[in-house]
């Protein structure tokens, strides 16, 4: 009997033979300890997932409207100072030394808010409601600035 290996027969052993491997635990030392082949080590476990603050809802971040006051208030007018948003507004309203950050959301904070609101084609509330904070906290924060993120 006459035994003829073409390329495809070696390709279909080495198949099987690969196959085979994968799948073979090899016993080694004296005290017989099993060891998995380096071929079928099992993946590592996948990371455990981190918490990063990046929910934009009315839960992590607060709604800010007209006649609210605080601390929120001053890091809105920071961002918005820093992006131009306040200053513009406080020229439009013919207050242009209106235009700073005192946390009060008065007038032209809330014109800066709405400019900012057309400018990315979300609904014009004037308020800073999660999709506003997303869209500060992406769009208009270079530096980060902190957002008051509620704990």
């Amino acid at each position: 009997m006459k035994m003829t290996i073409t390329r495809r027969s070696i390709s279909r052993i080495t198949a099987i033979l690969t196959k085979t491997t994968l799948s073979i635990a090899v016993i080694t030392g004296i005290s017989g300890v099993l060891r998995m082949h380096p071929a079928i080590a099992t993946p590592p476990p996948p990371p455990s997932p981190m918490l990063v603050a990046t929910a934009y809802t009315d839960i992590t971040l607060p709604t800010l409207r007209r006649g609210d006051r605080g601390r929120e208030v001053q890091m809105l007018q920071q961002i918005l100072l820093d992006n131009g948003f306040l200053p513009a507004a406080g020229v439009r309203l013919g207050n242009p030394s209106g235009a700073a950050v005192d946390g009060i959301f008065g007038a032209i904070t809330e014109s800066a808010v709405r400019d900012l609101q057309r400018r990315y084609n979300i609904p014009v509330t004037g308020q800073v409601n999660p999709v506003t904070w997303e869209v500060l906290d992406m769009q208009e924060n270079p530096y980060r600035s902190p957002l008051p993120w509620k704990i």
